[in-house]
């Protein structure tokens, strides 16, 4: 099945100064050993994020690395939380972190097994186990959480324990009759961040904002082109390409924004995105949309010839009439 649209158009972020590596790796699938993430606490850690598929009534093992680089010998205390996607659009997770606070549908919290303290001495690095179970009644879809460590000495959890934690996030799917849908809900040229259909100066970005419905996080992929007016395609690229792909989760939107680089552009223009997912759904995301790209040089030219234009008119306009008007008088 084919949707159209036409128009103008996740490492955890614990806090804002987590690590950079950290929240790079939550933007996307783990293909190759990951970073270690440091915190104000010191501790390293890795992987910083993992991902899993888990039938009902199965078991899979998280082996998570933490080191201690200090000389003084410490002791971790793992905590959970789940997660679910930033109102921002970043695609940037958001921790729930009350315990009071009503859990997901899919609580990631009940997949893990107790983790027992680590004592960890100094420049020592330990291994942790950590087994992700799937109960038999459990619901289809998709798990999110993290897994942080903190001083076991951190008196609360959600805030000494937020800002001096490192974890590693956890993407869990369960397979069952899961429902996939995702679709396209803006393709627009833009500029700093915002939605144009004119521009007259500057780098042209393409915005793009995927809304997925389904039941599982989706990692879309495809292709993107600008033509001129003549047909001519300008420029085009592939949509998500980074190693590993962006995430979209359930009930969310994310935006993308693509830089087209320096192109010489005089014009109208149109934007065509052809997009799929890895979910295997076999729904194409077709979008189409156009934007005037008119320079202030541009615009300064047309000014000065239509000017001359009215100028000639009027002028040629005077010069007909004066015979005639002499012809009458005789």
């Amino acid at each position: 099945m084919k949707r159209i649209i036409r128009g103008a158009a996740w490492s955890i972020s614990i806090v804002t100064l987590l690590s950079t590596s950290l929240m790079l790796s939550v933007a996307a699938q783990t293909a190759a050993p990951q970073p270690e993430a440091k915190t104000a606490n010191g501790y390293q850690i890795s992987p910083v994020r993992s991902e899993y598929t888990i039938e009902k009534g199965k078991s899979d093992q998280l082996t998570i690395s933490i080191q201690n680089p200090s000389d003084v010998a410490t002791t971790a205390k793992a905590v959970m939380n789940n997660f679910v996607a930033s109102e921002d659009e970043s695609g940037t997770p958001r921790l729930i972190l009350a315990d009071d606070a009503q859990p997901p549908k899919n609580d990631f919290k009940k997949l893990i097994s107790s983790i027992a303290d680590v004592q960890i001495g100094p420049k020592e690095r330990k291994e942790v186990p950590v087994t992700i179970t799937v109960p038999d009644d459990a619901n289809s879809g998709g798990y999110y959480g993290a897994v942080r460590f903190v001083p076991a000495n951190a008196t609360n959890d959600s805030t000494v324990g937020l800002t001096a934690s490192v974890g590693t996030i956890v993407l869990v799917t369960v397979p069952g009759d899961l429902k996939i849908k995702l679709d396209m809900v803006q393709l627009s040229a833009a500029q700093n961040k915002k939605a144009k259909s004119f521009i007259t100066s500057g780098d042209v970005d393409i915005l793009t904002r995927l809304k997925n419905d389904g039941d599982i996080h989706v990692k879309p992929f495809g292709r993107v082109s600008v033509k001129s007016m003549f047909g001519k395609t300008v420029a085009s690229y592939e949509f998500n390409n980074t190693e590993p792909r962006a995430n979209i989760l359930p009930g969310s939107i994310r935006r993308f924004d693509d830089k087209l680089g320096k192109h010489k552009l005089l014009g109208r223009y149109t934007i065509e995105a052809n997009l799929g997912s890895n979910a295997g759904s076999g729904d194409l995301l077709t979008g189409k949309t156009t934007f005037w790209y008119v320079p202030v040089w541009a615009i300064i030219v047309l000014g000065v010839l239509l000017a001359a234009l009215v100028g000639g008119i009027y002028w040629l306009t005077r010069k007909f009439k004066r015979p005639n008007a002499r012809r009458l008088k005789k």
